[in-house]
């Protein structure tokens, strides 16, 4: 398949990182579009929740703050993010993201 379509409205969501977040697979690899795509989600974090301390073997994640406030840990370092904050963590980084306020996001994550 060299393209696709499809409507959030018509993708499920789902938990995530073992936190209390949840997220709608928008890419995946079954979509079979690219070798280097892992992932690109919808992420959702209700006020004074998290998604979990995680990492990811061999793929870079970049998020995309749409919605939201909260704070982002990544090893012993933390920053807060706010609607508008792109934040990059490289290949085999634990992190973990904290929500002040109901924050959205989009993740997108590729194989190196």
């Amino acid at each position: 398949m060299k393209f696709s379509k499809r409507s959030l409205d018509n993708i499920s969501k789902e938990e995530a990182h073992g936190g209390s977040g949840a997220r709608q697979m928008l890419l995946d690899p079954s979509l079979d579009l690219s070798k280097n795509w892992e992932a690109v989600t919808k992420g959702y974090l209700a006020a004074n929740q998290s998604f979990d301390w995680h990492e990811h073997p061999d793929i870079d994640e970049m998020w995309i703050v749409t919605k939201g406030e909260g704070k982002f840990f990544c090893d012993e370092q933390e920053l807060s993010y706010k609607a508008g904050d792109v934040i990059t963590v490289v290949a085999n980084t634990k992190h973990k993201i904290t929500a002040f306020t109901d924050s959205e996001g989009f993740f997108i994550r590729v194989k190196i």
